[in-house]
């Protein structure tokens, strides 16, 4: 289960096996598992879990584990959802450093009744407040773990998509090993590699760059300048392909749709 949305929620904490934390819990999948890759180095396992207290689980669930009024039993006998009457209880089962992880929870709790988080600043970033919830003040992502029983729920990395890809040039024409574009061959999207460098700096990411060198591919398939569209053009024959396209492309209106052959009314 993707945890995209529930580490951003008031009451959610991020501890390693050695009971700690180690990043915003708030930021973006991306740079909260390269926190947790460089906060493991060296064990022999990249894992994290997510804490809360029982308020918390059942208001807003914690990876498959719904909200108030479903249940949670069937998570807690599978193993996927860990439970402790204290965290030291709780630190027992998922192998978590107990006395490490009870002064962490001490240390955010402090700070979590005033809605602040200044170890790492979660709900600092507009990114974190989305994810959060609104109607929780002051901090739509902090608040305090305190009453029993407190949950875990162990968090790997696993694989979304990539930055890797097939190498293009400024046309989104697809290079051959001798770096030179191959004939007729372009990519846009997923296909080529990430013009962001391997960074995530928000939601949609591959949506903007895959328009984008579409609309440059396209653009220099059809010999046209780039952000021109055939209707400013001056030339007849691209003009005419204008025209004709937008006869044929142009979305139809309900009068239009109810004035539709009868072997169509089906």
């Amino acid at each position: 289960m993707p945890h995209f949305i529930d580490r951003a929620k008031p009451g959610v904490i991020a501890v390693t096996t050695s009971g700690k934390r180690f990043t915003n819990e708030g930021n973006s999948y991306h740079d909260f598992v390269q926190a947790m890759v460089a906060a493991c180095a060296g064990k022999d396992e990249v894992a994290a879990y997510l804490i809360c207290d029982h308020e918390t689980l059942r208001k807003y669930g914690l990876g498959a584990v719904a909200p108030f009024p479903l249940p949670l039993g069937h998570h807690l006998r599978t193993g996927y959802l860990l439970k402790g009457g204290t965290l030291r209880e709780l630190a027992d089962k998922a192998g978590i450093n107990p006395a490490a992880l009870e002064e962490t929870v001490k240390d955010v709790n402090v700070h979590a009744r005033e809605g602040k988080d200044p170890a790492f600043g979660k709900g600092s970033k507009a990114y974190n407040r989305y994810q959060g919830d609104a109607l929780h003040a002051p901090n739509p992502c902090v608040k305090p773990l305190e009453n029993g029983p407190f949950y875990a729920i162990k968090v790997v990395v696993g694989d979304l998509g990539t930055y890797a890809g097939l190498t293009t040039d400024e046309h989104s024409r697809v290079l051959g090993g001798d770096r030179q574009p191959i004939a007729g061959l372009y990519a846009v999207g997923n296909d080529i590699a990430s013009i962001m460098g391997g960074n995530y700096p928000g939601a949609g990411i591959t949506l903007g760059p895959a328009l984008t060198f579409g609309h440059i591919a396209g653009c220099h398939l059809a010999d046209v300048p780039t952000g021109l569209s055939a209707d400013d053009s001056t030339d007849p024959e691209t003009r005419g392909a204008a025209d004709l396209r937008s006869r044929t492309t142009a979305p139809w209106s309900w009068a239009k749709w109810r004035r539709r052959p009868a072997w169509l009314k089906i």
